[in-house]
C-alpha cells in the first residue's frame, strides 16, 4: 500500500536520528510533507540533505530543544500559519543508565525533562492549534516497553515512559470528540545507536563485553533479531493513517515477541 498520508502534514521531534528519521522518511514515502525538528545541529543538516533527495521541498528539517515551550510554541505558530498540522509525533528523548539509588537529581530531572515533559510540551501546543484547525489529526508518542515494565540501571527511562503512556491515555479521552486520535508506539529492541549506546554503557557497568550482552538480549527476542526501523516506523503509517480511525488511546508494542519469547 502506498499514499495512505498523501495531504497531510506531520510534525516529528527527534526527527534527524534513529526512529525519528525513519518515520519522517516512511511517512514521505506515503505522500505526507513533514517537518523534522532536533536538537542536534549535525544531525539536522544530515537528514535535511537526506529527506530532500527523497521527497524534494516535501521534507523540512529545523533546530528544535524539545524543553523550550517558548520555542515550541513558536514553531507551532509558523507551522500553523502555514497551512497546519495534521500528525504530530513526540519523539525526542534520551537514555541514561544508572542504578536508582546513584542517580543525582539534576540527571533524572534532565531525562524527565526530555522524554516526558517534551512530550507534553509537544503534544498540548500542537493540540491546541489542531482543534480549531478542525479537520482532527493523529498524536504518535513514543513510550517504550520499558514503559510497560521495569528494569535494573532504567529508573529514570522507565519512569518517563510509563509517564508518555498515562500521558497519552489522558490526551487521547479529551481530543478523540475534536477527531484527534492519540496513541503511542512502544519499540522494544531496535537496532537503533541509542540500542548501541545501551549495550556499550552496560558493558561498562556490568563488566562484561558489550556483543556478549548483544547476545544475550537477541537470545531473549522469539524473532531471534533486532529490530529494524522499516519494519518499526510501519506502526506509526497505521496510526497516522484512516486504517487506525477507530484506534484511541492504545499502546502498540514492536518488539518481535521479546515480551512474551
Amino acid at each position: 500500500m502506498s499514499g495512505l498520508l498523501e495531504g497531510k502534514t506531520a510534525f516529528i521531534t527527534g526527527g534527524a536520528q534513529g526512529i525519528g528519521l525513519a518515520v519522517a522518511e516512511a511517512y514521505l514515502k506515503h505522500g505526507a510533507k513533514v517537518i523534522a525538528a532536533d536538537i542536534d545541529k549535525r544531525a539536522v543538516a544530515d537528514a535535511q540533505s537526506r529527506l530532500a533527495s527523497l521527497a524534494g521541498d516535501r521534507a523540512r528539517v529545523v533546530e528544535l530543544d524539545v524543553t523550550s515551550e517558548d520555542a515550541t510554541e513558536a514553531l507551532a505558530d509558523r507551522l500553523f500559519k502555514d497551512g497546519g498540522v495534521d500528525i504530530v509525533v513526540p519523539n525526542a528523548g534520551i537514555l541514561v543508565l544508572k542504578r536508582a539509588v546513584d542517580f543525582d537529581l539534576p540527571t533524572w530531572r534532565r531525562v524527565l525533562d526530555i522524554n516526558l515533559t517534551g512530550a507534553f510540551v509537544t503534544a498540548t501546543s500542537f493540540a491546541r492549534r489542531m482543534v480549531p484547525q478542525g479537520r482532527g489529526g493523529r498524536i504518535i508518542l513514543t513510550s517504550s516497553l520499558f514503559g510497560l515494565r521495569g528494569g535494573v540501571e532504567n529508573a529514570a527511562y522507565s519512569a518517563s515512559k510509563f509517564g508518555m503512556i498515562g500521558l497519552m491515555q489522558c490526551l487521547a479521552a479529551e481530543l478523540a470528540a475534536d477527531g484527534i486520535l492519540v496513541n503511542c508506539v512502544c519499540p522494544g529492541q531496535m537496532d537503533t545507536a541509542m540500542l548501541h549506546k545501551l549495550f556499550d554503557m552496560r558493558a561498562v557497568l556490568q563488566g562484561k563485553p558489550a556483543d556478549e550482552l548483544k547476545s544475550a538480549f537477541k537470545a531473549k527476542i522469539p524473532l531471534g533479531e533486532l529490530g529494524k526501523l522499516d519494519d518499526l516506523a510501519g506502526a506509526y503509517v497505521y496510526l497516522a493513517s484512516d486504517l487506525a480511525r477507530y484506534v484511541v488511546g492504545q499502546s502498540l508494542v514492536i518488539d518481535g515477541g521479546w515480551q512474551v519469547g
